[in-house]
């Protein structure tokens, strides 16, 4: 019986302390969002292989995107956005990200599939968090409305280019729902389908 209760008691102990791990561990969720491509803001990017870096989710940086309303009012479905993650080694606090726009022929990380607007959802700034939820609410659907019928998209994911506060500040309200790889590696050329696979 003491045999018996040792091992229970070992069981819930190795239990504990391995979803102690994972939840704690940096993985492809929990971002930390990608070194890699140097964009100025001028418009021009360069840049090969990116590694994540400092995020709360896939979605965006913790502080959101330093976009200006005229960047956002001028995007379309299929434009594609480079911008410089931050490495996991970045100060605190953490300044927004900056995307620019590049051709889709470029090294980049999302791809326009959708832009939703929030001036609806809040009168103010409610908080990089609540604008980052709201922007991932809106652009559930957004990669099967682009692209057609998909079952499957390996690596691929919905991403949201959304206003940070002091963009929130300057009149941005629209979000850039996109497409991105799930390690927010760089990539070129145009998000596809082939067949029911997005590539």
């Amino acid at each position: 019986m003491v045999t018996f209760i040792a091992i229970i008691v070992g069981m819930i102990t190795i239990t504990v302390v391995a979803l102690r791990q994972t939840a704690t561990r940096g993985g492809p969720g929990t971002a930390t969002r990608l070194s890699s491509t140097t964009a100025s803001q001028g418009g021009s990017a360069s840049g090969a292989g990116a590694v994540r870096a400092v995020t709360g989710s896939p979605a965006g940086p913790p502080a959101g995107f330093a976009v200006s309303p005229a960047l956002l009012a001028a995007l379309h479905r299929g434009d594609c956005l480079n911008w410089t993650p931050y490495q996991p080694s970045a100060p605190v606090p953490i300044a927004p990200v900056v995307p620019v726009r590049v051709g889709c022929d470029r090294p980049h990380i999302d791809e326009v599939t959708r832009l939703v607007n929030l001036a609806s959802m809040f009168g103010r700034w409610p908080g990089a968090s609540a604008v980052a939820q709201a922007a991932d609410a809106r652009c559930a659907g957004a990669l099967r409305d682009f692209a057609g019928a998909i079952d499957a998209t390996p690596h691929l994911i919905v991403g949201t280019i959304y206003p940070s506060e002091p963009s929130w500040q300057e009149g941005a309200r629209l979000v850039a729902c996109t497409v991105r790889t799930d390690d927010l590696h760089v990539r070129t050329g145009r998000f596809r389908v082939v067949g029911l696979i997005g590539t």
